[in-house]
């Protein structure tokens, strides 16, 4: 984690050509706030565990790993603004769930993430890039690569075709009744887990050679996807105990 360094490295070249006369104590007031950034970043570093937390002006350059960058100026605004702090560390905790839903999505369907890296600019808006390898088609044949192709097609048109059908339910609902549930169905099919995970799928299939982008809005999207599967989750909990609890009363 290079937070210290980085930090200092960035104080040091905000100190040249600095009046010598007052020097020494504005190296020290320098320093202090230094360190006591630094202290600040590792806490956030603590929010985001499965990436490599940096400071600094732009994306990680390497080729392997994953990480997230904020830039310096944010921090100082964060320390100074409880709003935009509030927000980045929403920022920060929504790259740690991004990443683990990422990987899981990915690996699943036998594509690896080689790099993602994250980067929070000074406005406190988000964009990453990232390299996926799909390993299960590198060890296939031609002649296999080829099958699999076709049947991800044919599965492809299915999923055109069963929303078509949802469409089609729609139009053909007779009563208002029928209008309103259909409605409320499909509204609630197209919520949750799989915006995230139809917004990750999606940005694969129209990547070229696996590198995939992320923008301030992806994030926000996946993040609220992430939200609301949470409160759904909690909120199936609260049934289950309210129920249990009514059965021992009975």
């Amino acid at each position: 984690m290079e937070i210290t360094n980085n930090y200092s490295n960035y104080v040091a070249q905000s100190m040249a050509g600095s009046n010598a006369t007052d020097g020494t104590k504005k190296k020290e007031t320098e320093n202090s706030k230094a360190k006591s950034t630094a202290d600040y970043a590792s806490e956030l570093a603590k929010l985001v565990p499965s990436v490599d937390f940096r400071i600094g002006n732009s994306f990680a350059s390497a080729k392997s790993g994953k990480t997230l960058t904020v830039n310096p100026k944010l921090l100082e605004k964060m320390q100074n603004d409880p709003k935009q702090e509030k927000e980045t560390k929403e920022m920060i905790k929504g790259v740690e769930s991004m990443t683990r839903l990422m990987s899981s999505i990915y690996s699943g369907s036998g594509w690896t993430v080689v790099y993602k890296h994250s980067y929070i600019d000074e406005n406190g808006k988000y964009c990453s890039t990232a390299l996926i390898r799909n390993d299960y088609m590198l060890n296939l044949s031609d002649k296999l690569r080829e099958e699999r192709k076709k049947n991800s097609e044919k599965l492809l048109e299915r999923s055109k075709e069963k929303a078509a059908d949802k469409e089609e339910e729609l139009l053909e609902a007779t009563t208002e009744k029928q209008l309103l549930e259909a409605e409320a169905e499909k509204a609630e099919e197209d919520k949750t887990s799989d915006k995230a995970e139809q917004l990750l799928m999606n940005k694969i299939e129209n990547s070229e050679d696996g590198i995939i982008y992320l923008n301030d809005e992806d994030m926000k999207t996946i993040m609220d996807s992430i939200k609301e599967d949470s409160a759904k989750q909690t909120a199936a909990k609260d049934t289950i105990t309210v129920g249990a609890n009514l059965d021992l009363q009975v």
